[in-house]
């Protein structure tokens, strides 16, 4: 059945500039919009940046026109877009009881008004698992779409018709863990988003300094980067967490002059336009690698750590380092010089070999194919019409 109209439906903002989940979502469903496939979202203020960050300026930088009322309604990518704004914008906080019943109205009433064949939806909040019940209530196919490895109850999931993942990791992560049999297909990527325009490649660019992602790792590099080859540029673009949250690290990065900040941006094809080369040391699993894929398709090396999928994302392009199980997260001690050195080399190589940079720029272009928008829109496309209801 060829489909017609989705819904994405969830507690977690869709237009959220912070949240890899949100961006793989928004891409998706605006490539769908462009090949004629009515989208729509209905969400919320909630964010994930790790400080309270009002939701206007967030819409604003996104195109957004002014709006007023409790519901923002908007148009972004050819996807129609209702917001209900909440009291917090962390997830810890918000939606609260009064919040949660109001998004379920407005979720029904597009449910019988739009009459999507299918609803997309991610996130475990009790409200939304109440969401997901309405829709198959309704008779409505619901998709999650599983972006993390925060899952241990796969009640979670009682309502969801197909559970997507990004990576096969992810795939088999949930079969072992929870029985789960989920559908792996990886995030497509939008090249008017991603692709650099008029590239000045300068900067070794760390993206998102939290230490999830590797903030430790990353202020150790710098370190011993700022000694060794000052002349090499680092550059932090600040993503849930703020480039201060790098004080706290136990190194000292204030006097790196080679050092420069980014704040936010709602493009991330500026980020990639400055850069030469992409850290992504994160200390967690990651279930995709959005930065990394992002990267490659520039044609950017990238350096990255072993955890989670993202060996699978580099493929045979760019650097994959084993870093010591002690560096998790939550460890206070930040990694030693010797334990970056492999990082290290590969940089100074890379600034120092044209040849050998220009022989990793190819294979990254190469592994980047396996995300072209219209093969794996066609997959995603595929999974919603084997499920969709008639209307």
């Amino acid at each position: 059945m060829k489909l017609r109209r989705l819904l994405f439906a969830s507690v977690h903002g869709y237009a959220d500039p912070s949240s890899g989940a949100a961006w793989s979502t928004r891409d998706l469903l605006e490539l769908l919009a462009a090949r004629g496939v009515e989208c729509r979202a209905v969400t919320t203020g909630v964010l994930d940046y790790e400080r309270e960050t009002p939701l206007e300026p967030v819409l604003a930088a996104l195109g957004a026109p002014p709006g007023s009322g409790d519901v923002r309604g908007f148009e972004l990518g050819g996807v129609r877009v209702d917001t209900l704004r909440t009291a917090s914008s962390r997830i810890a906080r918000s939606p609260d009881e009064a919040e949660s019943r109001a998004l379920l109205e407005l979720v029904d009433r597009t449910l019988s008004d739009f009459r999507p064949q299918a609803v997309l939806t991610y996130g475990g909040h009790p409200t939304n698992l109440a969401l997901m019940a309405r829709a198959r209530w309704r008779g409505v196919p619901v998709v999650f779409h599983l972006h993390n490895f925060a899952y241990d109850d796969r009640r979670c999931f009682a309502d969801a018709d197909a559970v997507l993942v990004p990576s096969e990791y992810s795939r088999r992560h949930y079969a072992r863990r929870l029985g789960l049999d989920c559908v792996a297909i990886a995030p497509p990527v939008v090249p008017g988003r991603v692709l650099a325009v008029s590239p000045e490649p300068r900067y070794l660019t760390f993206v998102n300094p939290q230490r999830d992602k590797g903030a430790a790792v990353f202020a150790r590099i710098a370190v011993e980067l700022a000694a060794r080859r000052p002349e090499i540029p680092l550059l932090v673009v600040e993503g849930r967490a703020g480039a201060d949250g790098l004080a706290g690290l136990g190194l000292n990065l204030s006097e790196l002059r080679n050092l420069h900040r980014l704040p936010n941006l709602s493009s991330p094809r500026a980020i990639y336009r400055l850069s030469r080369a992409v850290l992504a040391p994160s200390l967690f699993r990651e279930s995709f690698g959005r930065v990394a894929a992002e990267a490659l398709c520039n044609g950017l090396p990238v350096l990255a750590s072993d955890r989670g999928a993202l060996p699978e994302t580099l493929g045979d392009a760019g650097f994959a380092f084993t870093v010591p199980a002690r560096c998790t997260p939550q460890a206070v001690e930040p990694p030693t010089a010797r334990e970056v050195a492999p990082w290290v080399a590969a940089v100074e190589r890379l600034w120092d070999g044209p040849a050998f940079e220009a022989a990793h720029r190819a294979r990254a272009l190469a592994e980047a194919r396996r995300w072209t928008p219209d093969l794996l829109v066609d997959r995603h496309a595929a999974l919603f019409e084997s499920l969709a209801r008639e209307g």
